[in-house]
């Protein structure tokens, strides 16, 4: 949990007979020895305005001359830290605190350790102090939990707000998390997380913080920023303990690494917690929920776009990591840009989905209209990615900034989802790539179903993103198998429909015209549908039914379709550019009359669904408008 979501503190104080532990509380609230001890202090809350952390923190104190062995295994159960205390007077004291109260303290933990601090009380009498020391090292080393040992005088008051303050502090900046005393080196998890600011602040990303980036750094997580001396003599500290921390006068990821380090040597953990906390990251240094999850919440039937601040925060993104400038990542650029996140998230199809260059490398078109793509399907997994960047440590409006909530029908959409649909063989998988892909080779390869595509488009004034998204779903067999999917749940949240079939197959028009006669009577909202017939070098055959697609298209007051073929690149530009005119123009395609002719609709052979490519003709039909997903 990170300090921000702490309610409160909870201090259990432990410790044998007459070692003090009472007196220490009853000094830290009457800033005095009392004269008179009781055996055990009631429950003590502190008002968090009056604490370090402005976090309420409770002290709890146990007798055994009160209490049983119930009540302190409930105690330690409830306690956020525990406070072992014993007299530095007494020769066998320490041996109790090994021997007993902190194996006692493991076994009733379970697996939840919790962190103790060790009190050695009576500093103002005579003791050992070279030998305590030397113990207390070994009980460091040996019991990863006890975070500190301090000593201490309830009679002369001495440390004993220190005691209570690092008592809190256990709870609030663990050492544990962070750092393993044993090995005497900061922890993989630590690393690891460290690792991901330094790349996040590494805007030029070459490998070194120079001196405006740890600026930058310095006023994002301490709201100040280092003057340019204060700058300097970290450099220095930094060189003169590890060589390789420095170069060219900028601070290494070693370097970084031992600062962090440093910090929690000399009891600074809080600065290493609050870098790490300003980075989204919980006491378990993982990233908190709400780090990752902003508070947005979009109607049922509007869509999520990018924002204009997340565009430009992608775009500089993708240009960080092209080091070799040639507006195309690599897979050695994709990796290097992935090693924040905690799993290589790009999708092997990606090659498939927006453009690439000829090696298959994301392009900074394709990269971008990959994200708008995700995020129109489901923008929590965008708003993950972004906030592992660091988007929200970056950008001031957090990662809720990077959102942004269209309505229907709102003129400031941008992206806009076509599902292609068509009877078997007519293209749909071919019509949907070639908008991405450059040769027809590259066209016949890959066997996946239901694909994918976006690009950008001009239309208009303005650019759009235009998403193709094939449905292998044909109502024909499914009323053959016995199918239950219907025709609405397919269209769910789509912008429009594109209806393909073969000009050179005999029955491809009527499957795309039973099509789009189950749409018009199964639909309530007006929505763009539009017909493409493919393959127009082929020979051209009359098409079965009582009417051909010229005189259809003429019965609903449409105009007549317009050929396409995957041999004249020219035909595919010009229909994707009237799929993108529809999109955002919608209302000029209305016909004066929307009627389907009888033929069409067939007793008895149920809703006929399918895609293809070809000619261009549009009519709005009626359509449910709801979430949006991958079939």
């Amino acid at each position: 949990m990170a300090a921000q979501d702490v309610k409160i503190v909870r201090i259990l104080l432990v410790g044998d007979s007459q070692c003090g532990k009472t007196s220490i509380i009853l000094a830290l609230v009457g800033e005095e020895f009392p004269l008179f001890v009781p055996p055990r202090a009631e429950e003590i809350t502190i008002p968090g305005d009056v604490t370090p952390e402005k976090v309420p923190t409770h002290i709890v104190d146990f007798s055994a001359q009160e209490q049983d062995d119930d009540v302190l295994q409930d105690e330690i159960s409830k306690a956020h830290v525990i406070c072992v205390v014993y007299d530095l007077t007494v020769e066998d004291a320490f041996d109790r605190v090994t021997g007993y109260w902190l194996p006692l303290i493991r076994q009733s933990s379970g697996t939840a350790s919790k962190p103790v601090i060790l009190a050695g009380n009576k500093s103002d009498l005579p003791y050992d102090a070279d030998g305590h020391n030397v113990r207390l090292q070994d009980v460091l080393n040996a019991y990863l939990e006890v975070e500190t040992g301090i000593e201490c005088s309830a009679k002369d008051l001495q440390n004993v707000s220190e005691l209570f303050y690092f008592a809190q502090k256990a709870v609030l900046h663990p050492t544990a998390p962070l750092y393993s005393i044993s090995e005497g080196s900061l922890k993989p998890a630590c690393i690891t997380a460290l690792e991901r600011i330094f790349k996040i602040c590494d805007i030029d990303n070459d490998g070194i913080l120079c001196d405006q980036e740890l600026n930058d750094f310095q006023i994002r997580c301490f709201d100040a920023p280092l003057q340019p001396q204060a700058l300097q003599d970290v450099k220095n500290i930094v060189q003169h303990n590890t060589p390789l921390g420095v170069y060219n006068d900028g601070l290494t990821l070693d370097g970084f690494l031992f600062l962090n380090k440093l910090f929690i040597l000399r009891g600074r953990h809080e600065t290493t917690w609050k870098v790490l906390r300003r980075f989204g990251y919980n006491n378990g240094l993982t990233l908190r929920g709400e780090y990752l999850h902003p508070p947005f919440s979009p109607q049922r039937d509007s869509t999520v776009e990018l924002s204009e601040e997340a565009i430009q925060f992608l775009t500089n993104l993708f240009k960080r990591y092209d080091k070799d400038s040639d507006e195309a990542l690599s897979s050695i650029e994709q990796e290097d840009l992935f090693s924040m996140c905690p799993e290589y998230i790009w999708d092997d199809l990606i090659g498939c989905t927006v453009e690439t260059t000829d090696e298959g490398w994301v392009t900074l078109e394709g990269f971008l209209a990959y994200w708008v793509l995700q995020t129109s399907l489901d923008y929590s997994y965008t708003a993950q990615f972004l906030a592992w960047m660091g988007y929200s440590a970056i950008e001031k409006g957090g990662l809720a900034s990077a959102l942004k909530e269209v309505l229907p029908r709102d003129k400031s959409k941008t992206v806009f989802r076509c599902k292609i649909m068509g009877g078997r063989g007519c293209g749909k998988t071919t019509f949907c790539r070639a908008l991405i892909l450059k040769s027809k080779e590259s066209l016949l390869q890959g066997d996946e179903d239901e694909v994918i595509c976006i690009k950008s488009l001009p239309a208009g004034n303005s650019r759009i993103y235009l998403i193709l998204h094939e449905c292998s779903y044909d109502p024909q067999e499914q009323y053959y198998t016995g199918g239950n999917r219907s025709v609405s749940g397919l269209l769910e949240n789509c912008d429009l429909v594109c209806l393909l079939y073969d000009q050179s197959e005999r029955t491809s028009f009527q499957s795309a015209a039973q099509l789009f006669n189950a749409i018009d009577s199964t639909l309530s909202e007006l929505i763009p549908c539009i017909f493409v017939s493919t393959k127009s070098d082929l020979a051209k055959v009359e098409q079965v039914g009582e009417q051909q697609p010229e005189e259809f298209c003429i019965d609903v007051g449409l105009p007549p379709p317009l050929s396409v073929s995957y041999s004249q690149p020219e035909s595919l530009s010009a229909t994707y550019s009237r799929l993108a005119t529809v999109a955002i123009e919608p209302s000029r395609n209305i016909p004066s009359s929307i009627r389907v002719p009888q033929w069409i609709k067939l007793a008895g052979v149920g809703l006929l669904v399918t895609a293809g490519l070809g000619s261009l003709i549009f009519l709005l039909v009626r359509a449910s408008r709801s979430s949006f997903k991958r079939s």
